[in-house]
């Protein structure tokens, strides 16, 4: 093996044992050393789902597509927003109801569980605490939360525009929200004022959401009565404006290697730096730079 070679698998071990060891996910690598108990999910029910719905969604980033699948849990006292990942981890907290086991126990029962279908970290909560929208966010190792107020959104329908899209009768509507001009298409046929993102407040589910740059689109792929636990994942947090939590992520996007070597957690071995990946990000909101 050459020095090239050698340095990039020290690269890629390093990088591996910095996710695996720094991240919320359990560390299958040290499972025949380490069997210790622990809490795979720490969390409250903060309400009960009467409906799941799942979503693509897709954002365009320097004309490369993004695609992540989207779970829309839906209370009637809050509802979340969320990837599939970040969904199916809870739905394994939930089961294991806040009790510590060892952790060949979480590796055996993670097996057969479909993941990689969204890397998206964030998680949306609407009227939770009541009247406020909550964020979760991580950036790099860090967990951040932020509040804002319950605003109605101002929404302009347009009766006349009728299409189908996956089978339903849909009327277009529009509205602005945090510097980008939306447009939905919603179906009266199925009553929920609900959809993905903080896009909501219409007499129907959101089937389909688009912002007029044609930058993120989500649209509607299932829509099924379930009755599921939503949970709240109790973290410990920085509180945080929204937007700088925005303006971390893009600075962590743009140059990962730069925030992981600059928090000194790890250091290059050898002579040739260390190289990470640009990764792809589009805030679904507009930030002032």
């Amino acid at each position: 093996m050459n020095t090239t070679a050698k340095h990039r698998l020290r690269t890629l071990s390093l990088f591996l044992l910095l996710c695996l060891g720094l991240l919320d996910l359990p560390l299958h690598a040290s499972a025949q050393m380490f069997d210790k108990p622990y809490v795979y999910r720490n969390y409250k029910a903060i309400d009960t789902a009467y409906l799941k719905c799942e979503y693509r969604y897709a954002f365009v980033d320097s004309g490369k597509t993004d695609t992540h699948l989207m779970v829309l849990l839906v209370g009637n006292k809050a509802q979340k927003f969320q990837g599939d990942d970040e969904y199916q981890r809870d739905s394994l907290g939930v089961l294991f109801d806040n009790k510590p086991h060892k952790e060949s126990y979480f590796v055996a029962r993670e097996k057969g569980v479909p993941f990689f279908r969204s890397g998206t970290r964030w998680s949306v909560y609407l009227d939770y605490p009541k009247g406020k929208v909550s964020i979760a966010d991580r950036v790099f190792i860090d967990n951040y939360l932020s509040e804002e107020p319950l605003e109605p959104i101002q929404w302009k329908i347009n009766e006349d525009s009728v299409k189908n899209l996956m089978g339903y009768d849909c009327i277009q509507a529009e509205c602005d929200l945090y510097g980008r001009h939306w447009v939905v298409w919603y179906a009266p046929e199925l009553p929920w004022s609900s959809g993905p993102w903080l896009l909501r407040g219409l007499p129907g589910l959101i089937v389909q959401a688009y912002d007029t740059e044609y930058l993120h689109d989500f649209l509607l792929l299932s829509v099924a009565d379930r009755k599921i636990l939503i949970p709240f994942n109790l973290l410990n947090y920085f509180k945080s404006e929204r937007e700088k939590v925005i303006k971390a992520y893009m600075k962590y996007a743009a140059d990962p290697g730069k925030v992981i070597l600059g928090s000194g957690l790890v250091r290059p071995i050898g002579k040739e730096p260390l190289s990470f990946h640009r990764s792809l990000y589009t805030p679904l909101r507009r930030v002032s730079l």
